[in-house]
This record gives C-alpha cells, structure tokens and sequence, in this order.
C-alpha cells in the first residue's frame, strides 16, 4: 500500500522519529525513480516508433538511399520526413482511398467502338497486278503501299479531351500525374514503388481482386498507352538488363493493345544535389537507361516523349524548388507535366485511331485502379 504524504498529519510528519523519516525518504526517492522510469520508457518507446517511422520513409520515398550508420540512425531520416513534410503525402494517401479496391468511373465521351478490320497494305499491290499488269503501274502500286506502310507522325498539340481515352501506366510519379496534373478522364494503372519487373505481378485491386497490370490490359482496349517507370530499378541491375526487361514488356503490350498509340515517357531527373548524394539515383544512371528506352520509338506507333525537356528541369537536373524531396515535384507543378504532353500528342485520321476491340473486350474511360 503507498502512503500518500498529502494524507499524513502535519503532527506526524513533524515527528522526529529516524524510522518514519527514514520511511519518508525512501518513499519520495521511490516516486521519483517512478517518475524517471515513466519518462525514460516514454522516451524509448518514442525512439523506436520514430525508428520505425523512418525506416518505412527510407524505403517508401527516399528509395533507400539513406545509409544507417552509429551518427545517423533510422531516427535521423525520421527527423528528415517530418521536416519534408512526408506525413502529408502518407495523408493524402489515405484520403484518397490508396491501397484500397478503388475503381471510379468518371464522365467522358464514349468513344465509338469498330469491328473494322484493318486492310492488307497488300491488298492494292495485288489489285494492281490483275488489273494492270505493266511494270511500270506494278512498280507504282507497291511504292504507294511501301509508303503507307512506313508512314510516321511527329508531335503536334492537344486539347485535354485528348486523355479520354488514355492509360498511364507508372509509380509514384505517375500516381502524382493523376492527383494533381488535372487529367480528369483517363485511365490510371499506377503504384507507388512500381517497376517494369511488376508489370505480370498482381500488384493492384480490381474488382475486390488481386490482379497485374497485363490482365488489365488483356481484358480492356485503349486508344494511348503512357509508360513511365524506372526511377525504382535505378538500384537493381545494369541499364542493360533494365532495357531488355523493358523492351520485353513495351513488345507484349504492344500485342495487346495492337491499335493503341505507345508513349514511353523518358524518367524525370532528380535535383543536382540529389544526383551527388546517391551512387544510384542520379542524373548520369537516369539518363543512360532514358537512351536505351528511347530506342523503342519508331515514331510510327510507339513514341518517346523527354519530360526532362519541360521546364521542370534545368541544365540536366530537376529544378529544386519544384520539388519537396528532390525526386518528386510539388503538387501545383504537375499541370506543367500534363502541357508538355498535349503539347507531344499523336492525332491520326479517324480510320486509324478507331479502337477495335474484340466482343469479349472493354474500351473503358476514366478508371483509376491506383494503389499504394
């Protein structure tokens, strides 16, 4: 039973007695070392869950690039976030129903679907041959079709009805693309963290279900098809066996979605300090493999668009007050993303970007299949 000192008589505490001050002494060092105790495994457990904290960060935003060392602990990249402000994005988050089944279709023009079957570029050649057997209009059939067959598209600019039917598949920068840039009618397949190598792994919710980004597109059919990852891989492997792994899936989507317009978008640069500070994200590593995914575009139907071109860089590296953890750009600077793409869109005739989707496919519009 303690004895509280407030409940002690005023006589008895005057009581010259050694055996009760003694008594009186070790209670008031005992609450004491009470309180101590109380303070320091506050303090302890406040370590460890900032700890944790900081680690969740280093591998959620600053893409372990934070070594753990005696001077600076998990602890110090705590202090770091808190100073980012990374509780605001972890918010935001949770405001917007990330990591949950979230599917929302919203409004957008229909588009016409066809069953139109694409013509034989061979189909005049062979016309002509019956038709006219000379040399000279036989030479003159095949170089008509030799030219439709070779014919390429350069950039031209968009008005935002131009997304409706569009798909962007990317990590956290493209989940940032459909917060903030104001694409309102497209299609988001994105993740934060996403590498091409989760492009088979069921990695998003759809339907209450577990499933892959090659599923989705297996099952629905898209006009666009806006590419961006990479930034993650920057840590695993050579450029070299990033692009094969690349190329590998540009080649299966392409199958896929056989009347879709590709656009593989070039991964956005880190700041100059950033750059320095990692030995794997920077600016020198990004740029190698930006050159090899650039190889894919043949300006035909697969396209590479440099987002490092836009404003939101400067001599080879992201503006820093663009961003807030030097990899990421602030919110209100993601419509200056969503220009320079409409300002690098592909407008083909109406034949040509007709999507046309087998009966047992969908041409969806305005889904957001994004999590986190």
């Amino acid at each position: 039973m303690l004895l509280n000192l407030n409940t002690v008589p005023r006589t008895l505490q005057r009581v010259q007695s050694p055996e009760l001050n003694c008594y009186l002494e070790r209670r008031l060092l005992y609450m004491k070392n009470q309180k101590s105790y109380t303070l320091l495994f506050l303090i302890v457990l406040s370590t460890c869950l900032f700890s944790i904290l900081g680690h969740y960060w280093n591998i959620q935003y600053y893409r372990q690039t934070d070594p753990y060392t005696a001077s600076a602990p998990p602890l110090t990249t705590a202090m770091r976030g808190l100073h980012d402000k990374l509780y605001l994005s972890d918010l935001s988050s949770l405001n917007t129903d990330y990591a949950v089944n979230n599917l929302i279709a919203l409004p957008a023009t229909a588009q016409a679907e066809s069953t139109d079957v694409a013509p034989d570029p061979l189909a005049d050649v062979t016309a002509n041959l019956a038709e006219a057997p000379t040399q000279g209009k036989l030479f003159a059939a095949a170089s008509d079709s030799l030219q439709e067959e070779i014919q390429t598209y350069e950039f031209t600019t968009a008005t935002e009805d131009y997304f409706a039917d569009a798909c962007f598949i990317g990590d956290s920068r493209t989940v940032g693309i459909s917060q903030y840039a104001g694409i309102e009618n497209a299609t988001f397949l994105c993740k934060t963290s996403l590498t091409i190598y989760d492009y088979e792994k069921p990695k998003l919710t759809f339907n209450d279900e577990k499933t892959s980004i090659k599923e989705i597109l297996t099952e629905n059919q898209f006009a666009k098809i806006y590419l961006m990852v990479g930034i993650n891989e920057c840590g695993t492997g050579t450029p070299e066996t990033f692009f094969e792994r690349y190329r590998d899936v540009v080649n299966d989507i392409r199958k896929l979605q056989p009347n879709a317009l590709i656009f593989i978008q070039g991964n956005l640069f880190v700041t100059q300090t950033k750059s320095e500070e990692s030995d794997s994200i920077n600016n020198e590593n990004i740029a190698a493999r930006n050159a090899l995914i650039a190889t894919l575009a043949n300006q035909k139907d697969i396209f590479y668009i440099d987002i490092n071109e836009s404003t939101l860089c400067d001599e080879g590296a992201l503006v820093s007050d663009y961003t807030w953890d030097q990899v990421h750009i602030k919110a209100q600077y993601y419509p200056v993303w969503k220009d320079y793409l409409l300002q690098h869109a592909i407008i083909r005739d109406d034949k040509e970007t007709t999507i046309s989707s087998p009966p047992d496919k969908k041409t969806p519009h305005g889904l957001r299949i994004e999590n986190e």
